[in-house]
């Protein structure tokens, strides 16, 4: 099964980041399907829209998909534009649409909808839209550092609603700690925020900070202690997902998705609809003040989440669904796409453009591949688009052809001319990023810069680098007997390797580890605090109610203790096994 998975980049209205749909299409291929993703153009609607759709027909002429999954109403809305007859399209919308016409629109022609939560499949069930079972998406944590340690923080919120003048109203209630408003607020609005702020004595504790992106993105949510989930927020519940996938805690009101996605008192806190200020105001505070159970209810959120949406698992789930829509049982056969029969004229015209065939397939020659076998590609590529053509739509084939092989020849490179295995969609990425940074080079007349290519494509420069580095190791490979030095009497691989100086420490790091967890819940938060959340003795002190001092004389004697533990066998403190049996039984 072949999936193309579409979205677009996070907006002030998308709430799903660019991992999750990452990790919604690595959860296909884990189950054995074929997968590859697309992010839309931004923009506003209607030219994103346009850009959106000009893309995927470019790539359907290629490789059509057997089904399309598309995350949001920009990437459905052009998926359904340029979709050809009988392709499914299976939506997911992390954003309310913009009216309630155009989500009719969206109603009556897709095909299905997968939704984030219990209350949005009963929304567009009511609609008459075929719904699949609910919260199916694979959305693992994000490649940061887990929030062991996150100090003071501050509290974040992407609500724009009216639960936003109750939030700003509470802060009294929990003071010292900042709000981040990640939510796009007009102007308007905002002054009426400032005034009610000011005249409460917090404008100086709030930062608005909409529309933030990639790495800037990431670290606000590093820093955050905890999420205020607004009510306008919980159709979907995309703001506790995002929580959630990076280790915070959640407070929402108590309706709708939030109690498909919110332990109470596990992962999070619901609060009544009717509890007003004061009652939101309390929870917040509760949590603040005692940080080590905000974190603990951070980590069991991104455990559960991590837990609900196990990449094989998600991934077989969702394939189950998509079959569902294309109506092929689950015991049916895979088959392997096949080319139509050409008749008498499709052979003569694949004949007579073979040397086009030949022509494209020069182009990739001394890339680490025979000659022979890119011809061979390329004329199945050719054989492909003969069978397809239809003179009545006015193109002539060869404008039909040139894409169709051109498709063939960098989807053998793609999986066949790499000399390591890497993941797929560093292979796509790999592949895109080497054809914009030789447009680039034709353009400009010199060699482009990685921010450059992440600018041109959409994506972070951390990204094209790393596709820069498999293109140029992963992609060719040298023998280790490949003789190197002047007279050629060295091998290669008699310059490479070394024995690992980190292999002496592995069972030492295993005894550390052993003596961490007989450590006293105040030794330990100390050693995590200082050494893992790299926070001062000062801050330490202030964070723990003790003196600088006294925390120095801590930290001296547990380093002290474990090393002697450690390198010469010598007993732990008494004392501390008797801290630890009253931590354990205090838990």
């Amino acid at each position: 099964m072949f999936v193309h998975v579409v979205s677009r980049p996070l907006s002030d209205a998308t709430h799903l980041p660019r991992s999750g749909i990452r990790a919604l299409t690595e959860s296909i291929r884990h189950a054995g399907g074929e997968a590859t993703f697309d992010m839309a153009p931004a923009g506003d609607i209607a030219a994103a829209v346009t850009a959106c759709g000009d893309q995927l027909l470019a790539q359907w002429r290629e490789h059509t998909p057997e089904i399309v999954h598309t995350v949001g109403v920009v990437a459905t809305l052009a998926a359904l534009r340029v979709r050809p007859d009988q392709l499914p399209v299976v939506g997911t919308f992390d954003e309310n649409p913009a009216s309630a016409r155009l989500e009719e629109e969206l109603a009556q022609q897709v095909d299905a909808v997968l939704p984030l939560s219990t209350t949005e499949q009963q929304r567009w069930r009511h609609a008459g839209v075929r719904t699949l079972a609910a919260g199916a998406l694979a959305m693992p944590a994000p490649a940061v550092d887990h929030p062991i340690v996150r100090g003071h923080g501050h509290v974040l919120s992407l609500s724009t609603g009216p639960g936003l003048e109750n939030l700003i109203r509470s802060m009294p209630l929990w003071t010292g700690t900042r709000l981040v408003l990640l939510g796009h607020i007009s102007a308007q609005r905002l002054s009426s925020l400032q005034r009610i702020a000011e005249e409460l004595g917090v404008w100086a504790r709030i930062d608005h900070r909409p529309g933030l992106r990639g790495a800037a993105r990431e670290a606000i949510w590093r820093d955050a202690l905890l999420l205020v989930a607004g009510a306008e927020g919980a159709r979907h519940a995309g703001q506790v997902l995002e929580a959630a996938a990076h280790g915070v805690a959640a407070v929402a009101i108590a309706q709708q998705a939030h109690l498909d996605h919110i332990v109470p008192g596990a992962t999070g806190v619901l609060v009544e609809p009717g509890a007003g200020v004061r009652g939101l105001g309390a929870a917040v505070a509760d949590l603040l003040h005692d940080p080590l159970r905000c974190r603990g209810m951070g980590s069991a959120a991104l455990v559960r989440m991590q837990t609900l949406h196990e990449t094989p698992g998600a991934g077989q789930r969702l394939v189950s669904l998509y079959q569902q829509v294309l109506g092929v049982s689950e015991a049916a056969p895979r088959r392997a796409p096949s080319t139509a029969p050409l008749t008498e004229d499709r052979s003569r015209l694949a004949i007579d453009y073979m040397p086009l065939a030949r022509q494209l397939a020069q182009r990739y020659a001394g890339r680490g591949q025979r000659l022979d076998d890119l011809i061979q590609v390329a004329n199945l590529g050719l054989v492909r688009a003969a069978s397809r053509f239809d003179p009545a739509m006015g193109t002539e084939f060869h404008s039909f052809a040139v894409p169709t092989i051109l498709g063939e020849l960098r989807r053998h490179f793609r999986d066949h001319a790499w000399a390591a295995r890497v993941p797929r969609s560093l292979q796509e990425v790999t592949l895109k990023v080497q054809k914009a940074s030789d447009e680039l080079r034709v353009t400009r007349g010199q060699e482009p810069t990685p921010s450059e290519v992440a600018e041109r494509l959409g994506l972070l420069e951390e990204e094209v680098l790393q596709a820069m580095q498999a293109l140029g190791e992963a992609m060719s490979s040298k023998s280790l007997d490949h003789p190197m030095g002047g007279d050629g009497d060295e091998a290669f691989g008699d310059l490479v390797g070394e024995l690992d100086p980190d292999l002496e420490y592995v069972e030492m790091r295993e005894a550390v580890r052993s003596a961490l967890r007989q450590l006293p819940q105040r030794e330990r938060e100390i050693l995590l605090m200082r050494f893992y959340g790299e926070q001062t003795q000062s801050q330490i002190a202030q964070a723990l109610g003790l003196s600088q001092v006294h925390v120095s004389r801590l930290i001296t004697r547990t380093l002290a203790a474990l090393r002697e533990h450690v390198t010469d066998d010598v007993p732990l403190p008494r004392s501390w096994q008797s801290e630890l049996r009253q931590d354990r039984r205090a838990a």
